[in-house]
């Protein structure tokens, strides 16, 4: 109900895809990291070169595993995501100019947003691109040996790498904004809720189209009682 507290935002099939996925990257970041610097050399010594490695392999199958088990489990949640990102208009580009102000603790006049933001739609579309760089790279690089020509796979080194840096500082970014700048996000990747105060700040559109939903409803269910 659109007049509570809390409103509903993400299904448990969503959150679950979510901090699953989440889990894999940060995984698959820590059980790389020796390879690129002695500083974290200590995990070959606390877990084995050979333990890493599997465990990087581990993780990359969840990793791509989890969003075709989430077109079932989240599929509406998913849906939606993807019809989302596709809505960039005027109004983000506004939102995104104005969001600066709000990392300095500024509160500016935004324009009123849907079921996702601006900021939330390039971060989305991001990390699709940035997952897809990911798996195609890393295929490349575990299965392409004798089937893909080494020059091909020597590049997928480097892309696959500066791939994972780009996209862990999105996350650093992204856990940034979520738990410093609006931690009322939070909630609504623990059970799915967020509250009403905030959804209507930052999602004032979505806000609009749940109540002409419910009037609509109310109206409709209003006129089967008077028929009947």
């Amino acid at each position: 109900m659109v007049n509570e507290k809390y409103v509903k935002r993400h299904t448990k099939g969503f959150v679950y895809l979510h901090w699953i996925n989440a889990i894999c990257f940060f995984m698959l970041f820590l059980t790389a990291l020796p390879l690129y610097a002695d500083t974290f050399g200590f995990l070959y010594q606390i877990f084995g070169a050979k333990t890493l490695q599997y465990g990087h392999r581990f993780f990359a199958v969840l990793f791509v595993l989890n969003p075709i088990i989430g077109l079932i489990t989240a599929r509406e949640g998913i849906w939606r995501m993807f019809s989302e990102i596709f809505k960039f208009n005027g109004k983000d580009i506004t939102f995104l100019i104005k969001f600066p102000l709000e990392l300095i603790g500024k509160h500016p006049d935004m324009p009123k947003q849907g079921f996702y933001n601006g900021g939330e739609r390039m971060n989305i579309a991001f990390q699709l691109a940035a997952w897809a760089v990911l798996v195609v790279s890393g295929a490349l690089l575990w299965f392409g040996d004798g089937f893909i020509d080494n020059s091909i796979r020597a590049w997928m080194i480097p892309v696959h790498s500066l791939c994972a840096a780009i996209s862990f500082a999105g996350a650093i970014g992204h856990i940034y904004l979520a738990v410093v700048v609006n931690p009322d996000s939070v909630h609504g990747m623990q059970d799915g809720t967020v509250k009403m105060d905030y959804a209507s700040a930052h999602h004032g559109e979505w806000i609009e189209e749940l109540e002409r939903e419910e009037e609509h409803r109310d109206t409709q269910e209003g006129k089967e009682a008077l028929e009947f």
